[in-house]
């Protein structure tokens, strides 16, 4: 873990920003080793600009476009801030150029490495701009476009650090589905804040809502409960698919701060699979783990062994919660 806050004010000031806008990911980041943690607070830092951009609704979509593929070539631009913010990232884009000023500090390598990962990830962003999700394949699609490009860019790092072994390069479908696993669970968690859109925001496939319900906004509603419920397993369940890959990707990881890095947020991620399976808070409040809870499983995660026992646990606590009723009962399990 990092001992000191660093002397630099302006790095200093990143990693304050980084903690305002995503305290769970400073953790993982701590895990890294020291060589990483800097770099990685950046590319954190360029990203959300890039992902604040990408929702920012005031902005047209047909104006997004252009601005999410041309993003790269703005980031060692000292003068430049992305054009968009709101919420809690209006801070970070006002002060946008001091973001600039670590990331021109950092190693011709390490620049590179994000450059790339911002027009790989920008281009990808593009996509949903312009198309809805109507079949699974679309969900893996939209999954892997907000996280396939920097799960594989960060592969490539570790490989290159000697953290990872190189035949993970060979496996950019495992990278994918680290990506896609993180990606889906968003699109559950927020299930009830993007129908409540104006437009509604809808990233939950048709094929899979038009099973249960007429219309995605019904999905909110108590007298179709039982249909809401019956979707959000159906979600839930095709997430889950994604975890063999993953502990795949993990046992090719040889660093433990860099193992540690990968595998909390997927585990977490599995968790909270586990909390919102069949429950209708999903659909009316906010579904969090609780804190000791988070810190439990963070502590747990320390090798390969110990990762598969968590694994284990939260899915014997999620198979205790399926309902025969339940129309992928049986699928789930």
């Amino acid at each position: 873990r990092r001992k000191r806050k660093p002397q630099d004010p302006n790095l200093a000031w990143c990693w304050e920003t980084l903690i305002k806008v995503s305290r769970s990911y400073v953790l993982v980041i701590q895990q890294l080793p020291e060589v990483l943690q800097d770099p990685i607070c950046v590319t954190y830092l360029v990203l959300r600009g890039l992902d604040t951009l990408q929702d920012d609704m005031a902005i047209p979509a047909e104006k997004r476009v252009p601005l999410l593929l041309d993003y790269y070539s703005h980031i060692g631009d000292i003068t430049w801030k992305p054009p968009c913010g709101y919420g809690q990232y209006v801070e970070l884009i006002e002060e946008y150029p001091r973001v600039t000023k670590e990331f021109l500090k950092l190693n011709k390598q390490d620049q590179q490495f994000i450059t790339h990962m911002c027009m790989r990830l920008g281009a990808e962003m593009t996509v949903f701009l312009k198309r809805h999700v109507l079949t699974v394949p679309d969900l893996n699609l939209y999954a892997f476009t907000n996280n396939g490009p920097v799960a594989i860019c960060l592969t490539k790092l570790w490989v290159d650090r000697k953290f990872a072994d190189p035949k993970l390069l060979d496996r950019e479908d495992l990278s994918g589905h680290m990506a896609m696993f993180l990606g889906k669970i968003n699109v559950i968690r927020d299930i009830k804040e993007d129908v409540l859109e104006d437009p509604p925001r809808i990233w939950c496939p048709k094929e899979i809502w038009r099973k249960y319900l007429k219309d995605l906004r019904d999905i909110i509603t108590p007298e179709y409960q039982k249909e809401a419920l019956a979707c959000l397993n159906d979600i839930l369940t095709d997430a889950l698919r994604h975890i063999e890959p993953c502990l795949q990707y993990m046992e090719m990881v040889w660093d433990e701060g860099v193992f540690k890095f990968c595998a909390v947020p997927e585990l977490m991620s599995l968790a909270t699979i586990s909390v919102c399976y069949n429950n209708q808070k999903v659909f009316t409040g906010v579904v969090k783990m609780r804190r000791g809870e988070t810190a439990k499983l963070f502590l747990s995660v320390t090798n390969m062994p110990a990762l598969y026992k968590s694994f284990s646990a939260i899915a014997e606590e999620m198979e205790a919660k399926c309902v025969r009723e339940d129309p992928n009962s049986a699928l789930t399990v």
